[in-house]
């Protein structure tokens, strides 16, 4: 089993060398330059598709389609399936979320193998693994959330990985923490654009790993970890918040296709101020917004199509850019982990320190302090925070939808044929095929 990489023209990777254009399970390193060119290509590989994968912009459309944020302004059969919460198993969206998480598990799995010429040193046979054991982590992140129990691959042999069974979020979590804290260890502090993994990156993947987990005091230390650093500051000006060079951003991921900086941006921006948009916002999550909040001022924007206004999410203003990108894929960012910390705080009442958090965020936002004053008013103070602050973004809202165990609740009052079992999407029925031991999430 081969899996390409396709090197593209992506400034920031050229530096490092170009990305290698295919690896194989068998692949030993020569040396760490052969084995960083192939960590290149796997950033490379998790940005270059246009099927909306679950790196590349898949994470937002779809579950944002699912919860209360997203609806569709043109039919489209396929996507409307995420909106109405009935997806078929042979949906080719929900198999591309699937598909391209695996090969790029695939990826780096041969990475962590390949780790083993004699011709390295053992601080950079750390690091490349290192680096490779975050990006696994973050897919597998994304994966669990999205189908709850799914095969824990971590190995190239395909005869093992073809036939492994699903394994239990708990199982998955624990793997992610152990690889986690060896990539905290084994990455720089910081990298010169903050596009490739670091220390700081795992601590941000880490807390919010232990708040999904209960873990408080761990979630509060590794956010702890990020805000205290100094490394990054929040952008006192909204608009500036994806651009390429914010002080906010912890973690991004290069834009790889010429003219399109990222995939948000060509999704949800249209063409011009006169083009229908793809994709608008609920009433819901517009009428969420309280009066004043600059988020709702400077990341949503309206177009008026015969008569009726679209609003439309606008973090990322660029639909297509001919010259350099302004804008890059902003993976985690400082403002999650203040809320991170304030989650983490209330769920140990720690009130006021929750509340102090949340108030940085709400004044960055142009509103006033919360008025919340105990712990259940700081946890709804919280959630409508993470509401409006994250919104469509990576799925946040639709995950703590679930987490929070108000997916019923909330989802019911929308989605006229919801069920609980929506909450998980199918596994894709050709992976059911292709693997004997896998089986299907309930309701699908």
């Amino acid at each position: 089993m081969t899996i390409f990489l396709f090197s593209a023209s992506c400034k920031k990777f050229t530096d490092a060398g170009q990305p290698k254009n295919q690896l194989t399970s068998a692949e030993v390193f020569a040396d760490s330059t052969d084995a960083n060119s192939a960590v290149l290509g796997l950033y490379v590989n998790m940005m270059q598709s246009f099927a909306l994968n679950i790196t590349s912009g898949g994470m937002t459309l779809y579950p944002g389609l699912s919860a209360d944020e997203l609806t569709q302004t043109a039919a489209n059969a396929t996507v409307n399936e995420f909106y109405i919460n009935n997806i078929s198993p042979a949906n080719t969206a929900n198999g591309n979320l699937w598909t391209s998480a695996y090969k790029n598990i695939y990826v780096a799995n041969a990475i962590i193998a390949g780790v083993s010429s004699p011709n390295m040193s053992a601080a950079a046979k750390n690091r490349i693994t290192a680096e490779a054991k975050f990006l696994r982590s973050f897919i597998y992140f994304n994966l669990v959330n999205l189908y709850g129990a799914v095969p824990l691959v971590t190995t190239p042999d395909y005869s093992i990985s073809s036939v492994v069974s699903r394994t239990s979020p708990d199982v998955i979590y624990s793997q992610l923490i152990t690889d986690l804290q060896f990539a905290e260890s084994n990455l720089p502090a910081l990298a010169s654009a903050n596009d490739r993994a670091t220390s700081y990156a795992a601590s941000a993947l880490l807390a919010k790993i232990y708040l999904y987990n209960g873990r408080y005091d761990l979630a509060q230390a590794e956010a702890s970890k990020v805000i205290n650093s100094g490394a990054f500051s929040l952008v006192a000006d909204l608009n500036g918040v994806f651009l390429a060079g914010s002080s906010e951003t912890i973690f991004k991921l290069d834009p790889v296709v010429p003219g399109k900086p990222t995939w948000e941006g060509y999704t949800f921006v249209p063409s011009s101020p006169s083009v229908l948009p793809k994709y608008a916002l609920t009433a819901t999550l517009y009428n969420a917004f309280e009066a004043g909040d600059q988020r709702k001022t400077k990341w949503i924007k309206l177009n008026t199509v015969r008569g009726k206004q679209y609003p439309y999410p606008y973090k990322y203003k660029q639909y297509t850019s001919p010259g350099t990108p302004g804008e890059d894929e902003v993976v985690f960012r400082l403002a999650e982990m203040y809320l991170v910390r304030a989650e983490a705080e209330a769920n140990q009442n720690n009130v006021a320190s929750g509340i102090q958090d949340v108030n940085v965020i709400r004044n960055r936002a142009g509103l006033a302090n919360t008025s919340a004053n105990d712990k259940n008013s700081l946890l709804a103070a919280i959630a409508q925070e993470k509401r409006v602050e994250y919104f469509c973004e990576w799925g946040n809202r639709w995950l703590d939808l679930k987490r929070w165990n108000l997916a019923n609740q909330v989802l019911s009052t929308q989605k006229p044929n919801w069920t609980t079992n929506a909450q998980l999407y199918p596994v894709p029925a050709s992976e059911i095929t292709r693997n004997p031991n896998l089986v299907q999430n309930p309701g699908y």
